[in-house]
């Protein structure tokens, strides 16, 4: 089962990407890929100026997928960037900075969340999120892979949130509620 479509098996943020570049004047279509018409899905991409990528890297090496698909498809991906087309986001892009460490590197600029971290330590994990969880809930995603596994909501649980980040700190007897979701 794929967690991470709707219904109508895009993924639950396609949708609104889509609408949105059309809204700022531009055309956009979902197409799926296929890894058995990896041809197929190559001459129809040919005709779009670039490409917004919702595949999460290593979803086409999950068992049960053709083998050596992750691999085409990235290729490809970076054949349409060799050819001057935009590709958001590459799979050379991907490689060198990983969707977390994206998320903090734009957290102070009006798209980001000032209070976004990436923990590489016990110590920065220990003070960085005692800090955030005092403030407000969060999401917690470990730093591996993008197949949506290992992301946690986190509440505090019979205590007030206090009212900036950096006004108070967990202590160790206060309960969190967690739980486990995919994307």
């Amino acid at each position: 089962m794929n967690t991470d479509k709707d219904k109508t098996w895009v993924r639950y943020d396609s949708t609104p990407i889509a609408n949105g570049v059309t809204r700022a004047g531009a055309s956009c279509d979902l197409i799926d890929y296929t890894p058995e018409d990896h041809d197929g899905f190559a001459a129809k991409i040919e005709a779009y100026d670039g490409l917004i990528v919702r595949i999460n890297p290593g979803q086409l090496s999950a068992p049960g997928v053709v083998e050596g698909a992750q691999k085409k498809f990235d290729d490809l991906m970076m054949v349409m960037v060799g050819k001057g087309k935009p590709v958001w986001s590459s799979p050379a892009v991907q490689t060198q900075l990983g969707a977390k460490d994206a998320l903090v590197m734009i957290k102070d600029l009006s798209c980001g969340l000032p209070d976004t971290y990436a923990y590489y330590d016990a110590a920065q994990l220990e003070e960085g999120f005692k800090k955030s969880c005092a403030f407000q809930p969060r999401v917690v995603k470990q730093n591996r892979g993008s197949a949506g596994e290992g992301i946690w909501l986190v509440w505090l649980e019979d205590k007030e949130y206090c009212a900036n980040l950096g006004d108070a700190s967990l202590e160790d007897g206060d309960k969190l509620k967690l739980m486990e979701m995919n994307d």
